[in-house]
Order: structure tokens, then sequence, then C-alpha cells
């Protein structure tokens, strides 16, 4: 009797323990309580001086959500914190579960690039590619939409992507963007399907679209395609240059666009070349800006240099995206290596309190992780609680998916008080 008491136990604890592991937890994470972590702040979760800047994107959530049609678009913008798209991975299925799935969106070849790339899609190549990426502004190659820019002179190179369905969700896409470099000295770009059969060809030469995208739609859904360069010109081609890939579908809903680089500063976004240019293209309702982390990290943090930063930022996002609502977020708080070891970063706390104020004065909304985590020297309670990495800066999956967790909820407590006013 015992052992069957026993076997039950584990079989009801077992669901539990795999929520935490993987995408097995978006499918607990609604029903995951944060009582037990005493640290966090949830009677703090909430936007910000959101009472006028954020109807616009509330406006166009309310319109899908009563008419199932049209698509809300969301980019976000951020650092480490994002790139492993842990974070705003569980905002676009938490979104798009609610209000409909309009596809993947923006992704980068990270894996290609030498560095870490999301779960929910593969990216492989057959050579070296040449990368960079915003942080390093000293190298040659220019920067667009996704931080990163990749680069090869053979003229065999090809990219193999595969997209990966997420609990309740299909990645599979009708629609395929390319954001590459064109003109005389480009390659080709032909676009295979999962059979190897050749569904399309981006030529470097047709700017009638724009001068950095170029689109291939399907007529029937698919979640895996192949790149190929193509010399058509061997006098001239000599070079692809990728600066990112968007996948849509036909269906209403939500796209969410992740755009994270390791180690982003606000001044890397602003003296990336083309980010601004290419940032149009994806026609935003709602910018979320998560940045912050690494301007504090060390001693020398210049406050008024970083606000400089914000403002020359949001000012190209406004201009790459003049209808969407701006939307910035805190840096959490973090730890500072010292000979003496780990030791709590005041910086943090100066760096939220600038773009607070920044946000007062040009009224814009704001979601306070810093305080809603817990404050200064929470990450050090995170860390126990085993939710953040060993550097007590990052955090691991567990303290994204929940921190994804919060803002989603923060974000339709916010909806649900506009909606209460139609």
């Amino acid at each position: 009797m015992k052992k069957i008491i026993l076997i039950l136990l584990i079989l009801l604890t077992l669901p539990l323990i795999q929520g935490w592991d993987g995408n097995s937890f978006a499918q607990t994470v609604d029903s995951f309580s944060y009582k037990q972590f005493t640290f966090i702040r949830e009677d703090l979760n909430k936007i910000e001086n959101d009472s006028n800047s954020l109807h616009f994107f509330y406006k166009k959530l309310y319109e899908l959500q009563e008419t199932k049609k049209g698509r809300v678009d969301i980019v976000h913008i951020g650092d480490s914190h994002l790139q492993a798209d842990l974070f705003s991975g569980t905002v676009r299925q938490k979104l798009q579960l609610k209000f409909g799935n309009a596809g993947r969106g923006l992704l980068f070849p990270y894996h290609i690039a030498k560095s870490n790339e999301p779960a929910s899609y593969r990216t492989t190549t057959n050579i070296i590619w040449d990368s960079k990426r915003n942080v390093f502004h000293e190298k040659p190659l220019p920067i667009g939409i996704s931080g990163f820019t990749i680069e090869t002179t053979n003229p065999f190179a090809e990219i193999n992507l595969t997209v990966k369905d997420q609990p309740g969700l299909g990645y599979s896409f009708t629609k395929f963007t390319l954001f590459q470099e064109k003109g005389l000295r480009n390659y080709d770009i032909t676009i295979c399907d999962e059979i190897n059969c050749e569904r399309g060809i981006f030529r470097s030469n047709d700017v009638s679209l724009s001068s950095f995208v170029s689109e291939l739609k399907f007529d029937k859904p698919i979640s895996q395609i192949i790149l190929r360069n193509k010399n058509t010109d061997t006098l001239n081609q000599k070079t692809t240059r990728i600066y990112g890939m968007l996948l849509e579908n036909d269906s209403a809903g939500v796209l969410y666009n992740m755009i994270g680089v390791n180690g982003a500063e606000y001044r890397h976004y602003v003296k990336s070349k083309y980010f601004t240019e290419q940032l149009s293209y994806l026609n935003a309702d709602l910018v979320i800006v998560s940045l912050g982390t690494n301007e504090a990290f060390s001693v020398g943090f210049d406050k008024v240099l970083f606000t400089r930063n914000i403002d020359t930022l949001i000012t190209k996002i406004k201009s790459a995206s003049p209808n969407a609502s701006i939307l910035l977020t805190t840096p959490a708080d973090s730890f500072r290596k010292t000979r003496k070891g780990r030791v709590k970063n005041p910086d943090m706390q100066q760096a939220r309190v600038a773009i607070i104020n920044y946000c007062l004065q040009n009224n814009l909304p704001y979601w306070d992780l810093y305080e809603i985590m817990g404050g200064y020297g929470s990450m050090g309670k995170w860390f126990v609680a085993q939710l953040s990495a060993k550097d007590r800066v990052h955090f691991n999956g567990k303290g994204y998916k929940i921190q994804g967790d919060l803002f989603y909820q923060a974000l339709m407590n916010g909806f649900g008080k506009y909606t209460t006013l139609k």
C-alpha cells in the first residue's frame, strides 16, 4: 500500500517538475504560484504612466479581440536578457494563445553568427560566415534590423532554417521575408523548401519593394526552407550579406518580433547603420525597449550620457514607427564582480531612476522590473531561489519565464482597464 501511495505522489509531482523544463514550462506557467517567492512584489506589477501612452496599442488589440481580424505587431528590443527568447518567448506565446498566432516573427541565424540561438528554431550552414553584432561597432560590417549581420563571399553558401512548434502554437509560415544587402555585387538567393524544391529567387538587383527587403509567399504552410547563393553574374556578384528574416502566416493575431543582442546598450542600436530604416518595415504597433543592464554593469555609470542615449534611440524609433506606442522596462537588479567577490550593484538602481525620469518627462509608459523583482539586492534572493545564473546578472530559464509571465499579466491588466472604458 505504501508503495502505491509513493508512486501516486511521484506521478502527481512529475508534471510540476517537468513544467520547469524547456517548452513544457509554458503549459504550466498559468497555474504556477509566485507566492512561495515572497520577494517578488506582485502588488507593483503594472504598467506605469500608461493613462494615454498605450491607447494606440490597446485600441489595436481590442479591435483584434472583437473582430478576430487583422494583426497587432510588437517589437521587443533588448540585450542578452532577450536574445535567448525565454522572457520574450513567454510573452509571445501567451499573447498569441489569447489573441491569435500571426507567425513566429523576426529571427536571426544566431547559430551561424556563433552565438546562442532561441530553441524555437534552428539554423545550420555548410560554410563559415563572417559575422558582427552591434556591440563591436569598429568592425566593418554594417548592422541592420537584428543587431547582427552575417556575410560570405562563398558562391556555394547555404542556410537551412527549421522552425519548431511550441505548446498550443504552430509556427509553419506562408510568407518569408529576407532582410539582405542588395546591389550589383551581391549574389542572388534561391529559396528551396524541405523537399529541396526551388520555390523562388531573390534577385539582388530587384529594389522594387525595398533596397533591403525581399519577400516570398507560399501556397501552403511550410516549416523548413533552404537559402542558397546563386551566381547569375560571375563578373560582379561577390558576396551575400544578411540582416534578418521574418516569418508570417495568413492568420489574424499577434506578431511578436524579438531583437536581442548579447552585451548591447542603447548607444549600440543608435550606431547601427540600417537599424532605423529596416525597423520601419515591421510597422510596429508597440515597441518595447529593455536595455540598461550593460551601461550600469561596470563602475563609472554616466547618468547624463545614459539619458542622452535613451533619447536618441527613442527619437529614432519614433521616426521609424511614428504610430507605435513605446514602452520602456527598467533593468533587473544585479550584482557586480569585484576582487572581494560579487557585491550588490548600486548603479543599476541609478539606471532605473534615469529610465523612469525619462518616461515621466516624455509621457512614456514603463514597467519597473527592478522593483517588481524585489528592489536593491533582490537578485541575491533570486539566486538563492535558483531563479538566476551564477553571475547574478542573468537569470536562468525559470527566472526569465517568470518575468515573461509577470510582464504579460501587467500588460493584460492595463488592457483590461482600457476595455472597461469602451
